[in-house]
């Protein structure tokens, strides 16, 4: 008979249980769909980010190109320079040296 009186009891016992994880079920979806709002929010920054640094390597790309051309253009520009000059100073020369003899 005392077992039959405690079944009350052990059954009010069990619902509270059952309320209980069916609140940390609750809690536990909110908690996740927090975590999945931010890692969303996460991944849009990244692809953001990404398509900044593309944009940044394209514009760096760009520039040691043209960084690249100026040098080549001023150190060609240099050597042309100092070609005509030994040619001038060779025909100098030339002109300084008696005529061979033939």
């Amino acid at each position: 008979m005392a077992g039959l009186l405690d079944l009350p009891g052990r059954l009010w016992a069990l619902g509270r249980t059952v309320e209980e994880l069916l609140k940390f079920q609750g809690q536990t979806r909110e908690v996740l769909e927090a975590v999945d709002r931010r890692l969303r929010a996460l991944e849009d920054r990244m692809i953001h980010l990404e398509a900044g640094q593309t944009h940044l390597v394209t514009e760096a790309r760009a520039a040691s190109s043209a960084a690249a051309s100026a040098v080549a253009g001023a150190m060609l520009s240099d050597v042309v320079t100092r070609l005509t000059r030994m040619e001038m100073r060779a025909e100098e020369t030339a002109r300084r040296l008696p005529p061979p003899n033939e």
